[in-house]
């Protein structure tokens, strides 16, 4: 019996998902940043692109221990956290990449105040999270593919 209870909790963690999100939108707070198109938008977070029109940008990333962070890797670059962790540690040691800016909680208020202080900011939330507040970048939704 407790193999049994077991297995189904483990099958309704793994297939019952409703809170990550397959839709997700990178945003920002400037005007001065035009539309990203998919392949600007891996080269940002692959740590290949740094500028945008001459612009210096500056990426946050939700927690490390972010189920919705794992998402938003696996959906665009079809990485795991461990794989972005490994290469991201490869490119600041060769001094190439200064990795996004790790944000303490992956709340609306913290990504919304995080912009604010860097107007160059840019950074992925989940499309249900979107509000007038900010600009939207570039869209990563269910049809997208890697």
């Amino acid at each position: 019996m407790r193999i049994v209870v077991t297995w189904w909790m483990l099958c309704m963690l793994l297939f019952s998902t409703p809170c990550i999100a397959d839709q997700f939108a990178i945003i920002t707070k400037t005007n001065m940043l035009p539309l990203l198109t998919d392949a600007q938008v891996k080269m940002l977070y692959r740590g290949r692109l740094t500028h945008i029109n001459g612009t210096h940008v500056q990426l946050a990333d939700l927690p490390a221990s972010s189920t919705i962070r794992a998402h938003f890797y696996h959906r665009l670059l079809g990485k795991s956290p461990t794989q972005m962790q490994a290469i991201r540690a490869r490119q600041s040691f060769s001094g190439k990449f200064i990795p996004p800016y790790e944000l303490y909680n992956e709340n609306m208020n913290t990504i919304s105040q995080w912009l604010d202080e860097h107007p160059n900011g840019i950074v992925y939330i989940p499309q249900d999270w979107l509000s007038d507040q900010v600009r939207i970048l570039y869209r990563l939704d269910d049809e997208d593919s890697l």
